[in-house]
């Protein structure tokens, strides 16, 4: 396929002073024809030698405008189009929740603001809550987010649990009107449905362990349909285990995220 390349500024330069020094070099025959051209017919050679004279003049003035066209006309700078138009990929995107915060139901009337700290376990559930904007994927699902324990520790990103932690719940929330900034179990979002549950494993382990197949994104029971402006608000919940981290937006991820598929 046809792409752009520079001009070769030097090969141009190259012919105009090979154009230039046949202009400024007469020839032989003209040479040889000024010197026997009889004497009182000089207003012809007069004539002649103004005609080159002005020639000249005007090959260096073409010389100068045209190197400073090819100085211009390098096409380095120039705006290259796309060679392959319609073909442009768009990775999906990977969103860090606004709000996480926490509730406990041992303590009803307690205040808990949004953190970094997730803590679940059979009293306590963790709310998360996204503010989406307009997207070309129009697919979301929710899901754990884990490295493996060797990038998990050296980027300091580890995790404490007991139970099994393939059968986490997530709900679909109400969302407040006054926000989620800060919650108790009295005053936490009610919810509306299971959405599904996901496992908490680093992803090979979770394929390996589940069984999934490939496209197993695509599958899971927490996929909903997004792509407009919208807040979503969910539960994060463990009935027979406990989990406890610190969700923090870094590299790499560890925690509960939304994620874009197609």
């Amino acid at each position: 396929m046809a792409s752009y390349s520079p001009l070769q500024m030097h090969d141009q330069e190259h012919q105009l002073e090979d154009s230039e020094d046949a202009i400024l070099l007469p020839n032989k025959h003209f040479i040889s024809e000024h010197h026997t051209t009889d004497p009182p017919s000089k207003w012809p050679a007069w004539a002649t030698l103004g005609l080159s004279v002005l020639a000249v003049v005007c090959a260096c003035m073409s010389y100068i405008a045209s190197a400073s066209v090819s100085e211009w006309g390098d096409a380095r700078g120039l705006y290259q189009p796309d060679q392959y138009p319609g073909l442009q990929f768009i990775a999906p995107m990977m969103y860090f929740p606004s709000t996480i915060v926490r509730a406990n139901k041992a303590l009803p009337d307690q205040m808990y603001t949004s953190g970094s700290h997730v803590m679940l376990s059979e009293n306590d559930s963790m709310f998360y809550q996204w503010h989406l904007g307009r997207s070309k994927f129009t697919s979301c699902y929710i899901d754990s987010v884990v490295p493996t324990p060797e990038d998990g520790l050296a980027a300091n990103k580890t995790y404490i649990s007991s139970g099994p932690l393939t059968e986490i719940q997530i709900w679909n929330v109400t969302t407040p009107v006054e926000g989620m900034t800060s919650l108790s179990w009295n005053t936490r979002p009610q919810q509306i449905a299971l959405m599904g549950t996901v496992a908490f494993l680093p992803e090979k382990e979770k394929i390996g362990q589940l069984h999934f197949e490939d496209g197993w994104q695509s599958q899971l029971p927490t996929r909903f349909s997004c792509g407009k402006q919208a807040t979503v608000s969910i539960e994060v919940a463990c009935d027979s285990c406990r989990l406890e981290f610190e969700q923090i937006f870094s590299i790499p991820p560890l925690g509960f995220d939304l994620i874009e598929i197609g």
